[in-house]
């Protein structure tokens, strides 16, 4: 049996090296050799299990985990919610399901002929602690959802059912890595790259910057509503939580489609690529750069320069710049961009001044985050305090996070949760909370 090859729009999935020995077991005419090739794909769905936090059917629950991360036409038409139920592209996703069916149900005969069913249906993984990686959590409970509802070797389950199934979860969470990851990197050779370990921050988690914190929620909701919005830079002293404060945003609207994407200011040079495979996607990017500055002689700034306003090379609409900087400015100025004694140096100097400003003017917001005062640092240490359950005296508390101030690098929100980390880590030595 070779059905998996006649696989028309989910071709893909046959590149998994789970499938591939799934092929070669069906493959096999001689029993002994089926038997050796059914043990190898039980091995290779524990790896899976183990890797990907499977139970159960794990390889019904594979199954499902190739189809939601599958890239091909119907997944992408379905994020973009531009799906039909009738045409021929949809044809094709039901005969896809029905091989799929057919595959799954011989599988199952042959690992059951192995005595493996218990093993592979009922699988049970040792290691309960919680894993640190959100993603993974979230992907084991999609797949536990699909697996109590729908079952590709039950007779009775419709490859309709399946097919619409994966067509609802395309629309609410898109397709592929985009759909399971709120984070990302670029990476020159393997393109959107999901972070598993991501800053799981929430805006309930900052404390001041009212004003900044509004701003932002006005803004990035229009933009995640698909209303006119505008490019973000926030511009202050390191440790104030601006980096914070764009991460915070991405997990509140992440149900609502929006998505981070980080890139360095030495990554500018691949924007051109990056707006190419976004655009046309179905949930919306912050295209976020930490610490955007430049020094004097540097030009890559021109590439976001020249996206974000004056290129022929439009912007995708689904995508917007948030910046940090603790220059407000961006590009380094020095005095001699000042000096002007000649009529001709006047000219060049303005030239280079305007040059140099216009960037950091290209951003339709600009965010002020200064240095906290003492107050508003001693209600961030206690707001973090009460966070961690960190329980002790309050006048000590105060004493001891003024002299790691004084200490360290001054007020910031970094320096206090660098202090409630020690502070936390000591009373816990000391056997107390």
């Amino acid at each position: 049996m070779a059905r998996l090859r006649q696989l028309i729009v989910y071709r893909g999935i046959m590149q998994d090296p789970v499938m591939a020995a799934v092929q070669e077991m069906l493959d096999c005419e001689n029993a002994r050799q089926r038997m050796d090739k059914a043990c190898e794909l039980a091995g290779r769905l524990i790896e899976k299990a183990e890797q990907y936090l499977l139970e159960g059917n794990i390889m019904e629950a594979w199954i499902w985990h190739l189809i939601l991360n599958d890239v091909n036409p119907f997944s992408l038409d379905c994020e973009r919610r531009s799906a039909g139920d009738s045409g021929s592209l949809y044809q094709a996703v039901l005969w896809d399901m029905g091989i799929l069916k057919s595959v799954v149900a011989k599988v199952q005969e042959e690992l059951e002929s192995a005595g493996l069913q218990k093993i592979t249906r009922q699988y049970v993984r040792d290691t309960k602690g919680k894993d640190g990686r959100l993603p993974a959590r979230r992907r084991r409970d999609i797949l536990a959802g699909f697996l109590q509802t729908l079952s590709f070797a039950d007779p009775a389950c419709q490859a309709s059912s399946i097919a619409d199934a994966a067509k609802e979860y395309y629309e609410t969470n898109g397709c592929g890595v985009m759909a399971m990851y709120p984070m990302f990197r670029w990476s020159q050779t393997r393109g959107l790259v999901g972070i598993e370990y991501y800053d799981d921050i929430r805006l309930s988690d900052l404390v001041g910057y009212e004003y900044q914190k509004r701003t932002l929620i006005e803004n990035t909701s229009s933009f995640v509503k698909g209303r006119p919005a505008n490019n973000v830079l926030l511009a202050g002293a390191g440790g104030t939580g601006k980096s914070s404060s764009v991460k915070a945003l991405v997990n509140e609207y992440f149900e609502d489609g929006l998505r981070l994407l980080e890139m360095g200011k030495e990554q500018m040079p691949l924007l051109p690529d990056v707006m190419k495979f976004l655009t046309g996607r179905g949930k919306r990017f912050i295209l976020f750069i930490d610490d955007l500055s430049f020094e004097d002689q540097e030009t890559d700034y021109k590439y976001i320069k020249s996206l974000l306003e004056g290129s022929a090379e439009k912007k995708p609409d689904n995508v917007i710049f948030y910046a940090t900087s603790n220059r407000r400015h961006i590009i380094q100025q020095k005095w001699k961009d000042r000096d002007l004694n000649h009529m001709d140096e006047e000219v060049h100097g303005i030239e280079a001044m305007n040059e140099k400003l216009s960037l950091s003017q290209r951003f339709g917001i600009t965010l002020t985050y200064p240095v906290p005062k003492q107050d508003e640092y001693l209600e961030i240490v206690s707001h973090m305090a009460a966070e961690l359950g960190v329980n002790g005296d309050a006048q000590e508390l105060r004493q001891k996070a003024l002299q790691w101030a004084l200490d360290q690098k001054g007020f910031s929100g970094r320096s206090a949760r660098q202090f409630i980390s020690a502070y936390a880590a000591q009373k816990q030595s000391e056997g107390r909370p």
